[in-house]
Formats: C-alpha cells, sequence, structure tokens
C-alpha cells in the first residue's frame, strides 16, 4: 500500500473492524471497501505498525454509509477503549497526578495522547468557561466526513477517562483544502 498524509497504528484498525463485526456490518463493509483494504480486514496488521489511513478511512466510510454519524461517533469511543485503557494508561494516571483528574489534562495534550496512535493529525487546545475548543487538522486531501464523527467519539473518551461527564459537539468544518482538512469541536462540562 502506498504511503499516506495519515497513519493509523495497526491495534486502531483491529479494534474498528472488532466494532464493525459486533455490529454485524462485516459483510457488507468488505462489498464496500477496496480489494486492498478487503486483504487487510482479512489479515489485519501488526498491532504496533502504522499503516496508511486509506483502509481506514474506506472502513469509516463504508460505516457512516450504512448507518449514521451517531454510530461512528460510538465507533470511535469504542475504539478508543482498547487504545487508552492499554496503551494511554501510564500518561493518563501521570497527568492526572500532576494536573488533576479531570477532561482537562487529555484535552489539552491531545498531540500527545494521539501521536502514540496516529500520524497527520495534529490539534489544539483553546480553554474556554466550562470547556473549551479542540481544532483537529488532518492531513492531506479528501479526509472523509466519517473520519470527523469517529474522532468526535475518540474525544468523548476523555471523559470516560476522567470520570467526568461532558459533551463533545458535532465536527464543524472550518477548512478543507488539498493540503488539509481543519475541524473544530466545542467542548463543554459541569
Amino acid at each position: 500500500m502506498d504511503s499516506a498524509p495519515r497513519q493509523g497504528l495497526g491495534t486502531f484498525f483491529r479494534a474498528l473492524i472488532d466494532f464493525v463485526e459486533e455490529k454485524g456490518l462485516l459483510a457488507q463493509v468488505r462489498e464496500k471497501v477496496s480489494p486492498q483494504t478487503r486483504a487487510l480486514i482479512e489479515k489485519p496488521p501488526r498491532p504496533m505498525s502504522f499503516l496508511p489511513s486509506r483502509p481506514i478511512d474506506e472502513v469509516e466510510t463504508a460505516l457512516l454509509e450504512l448507518t449514521s454519524a451517531e454510530v461512528c461517533v460510538e465507533c470511535g469511543l469504542a475504539v478508543a477503549r482498547p487504545l487508552g485503557w492499554s496503551l494511554l494508561q501510564p500518561v493518563l494516571r501521570i497527568a492526572f497526578q500532576f494536573l488533576g483528574q479531570s477532561a482537562e489534562p487529555i484535552f489539552g495534550n491531545l498531540d500527545r495522547f494521539f501521536s502514540l496512535v496516529t500520524r497527520g493529525i495534529e490539534f489544539s487546545w483553546e480553554r474556554g468557561e466550562k470547556g473549551g475548543t479542540v481544532m483537529a487538522r488532518f492531513d492531506g486531501p479528501d479526509t472523509p466526513e466519517a473520519a470527523f464523527h469517529v474522532l468526535r467519539g475518540s474525544l468523548l473518551f476523555a471523559f470516560e477517562a476522567s470520570g467526568t461527564t461532558g459533551a463533545v459537539s458535532a465536527p464543524e468544518i472550518v477548512e478543507s483544502t488539498p493540503a488539509e482538512a481543519v475541524v473544530r469541536y466545542r467542548v463543554s462540562w459541569a
């Protein structure tokens, strides 16, 4: 497979396929993706290897076409859980120890957390009163809409990980060019 401006960890792809399978949609998703992505579904990548975003994008796009944006949000949260509770847990523990047990240390350090599982997505955080704004910049052209909804679900994991409650708004596309897509999420908590 060719390289891509964005990449995801094999563990992410495996969790994505597990979610699709749990929803009973694997056969339908297989029909909608390329032969290369079908091959990865049959023989998943190594857990700690990075793969180009195209197979991830294809699966997420098929999921959106077959279901809804809300199912993609559910998928993002489901995929974040195994990564967050295993790979990121030691880092989260340290962040909470030094910065307090809330979702804000996670939102303020999204680049650090996401760099462990993705490449080609950058984040900024602007804190407001009882919340803030996450700006996500996806490298490269043609980032599918489904990716924005899946990311929303992944961002919701910050509340689960911190044992707090809050909300993440639907994605707002700020800019979409051949070089990048910039998406805004408004975050709030009690």
